[in-house]
């Protein structure tokens, strides 16, 4: 059995999206070359629609917020869906939703309130 505080820290995403628009993705070169063979874009493209003007501070990138947002977030029946899934900066892939995340908290506090439906 395993340990229940450690149980106790992870949760299934209940695709709320809060996460998609308290934070803004980083991306690396090898996430962005990923997501522009996935949407079929070049580099330039990238730069004018999905890249944050405002993050000129490392090798990383930001994905820029639309209408409040990831500019990849989508809403599908009420439910977050990030649009470039397969190819989701790693960062996306390595957030994990908890009990205990203020971001998770919020989501289940606006899915209380029929938030999404």
């Amino acid at each position: 059995m395993g340990d229940k505080r450690e149980d106790a820290k992870s949760m299934e995403c209940r695709r709320c999206g809060v996460c998609c628009t308290v934070h803004q993705a980083f991306v690396t070169g090898e996430d962005m070359e990923r997501i522009t063979a996935y949407l079929v874009i070049n580099k330039d493209e990238w730069l004018r629609e999905y890249d944050d003007p405002r993050w000129r501070y490392s090798q990383y990138r930001l994905i820029r917020h639309v209408n409040g947002a990831c500019a990849f977030l989508r809403h599908e029946d009420g439910l977050a869906a990030c649009s470039i899934q397969p190819v989701k900066p790693k960062c996306c892939q390595d957030w994990r939703p908890g009990p205990d995340r203020k971001e998770c908290l919020e989501g289940r506090k606006k899915a209380a309130a029929g938030y999404g439906r």
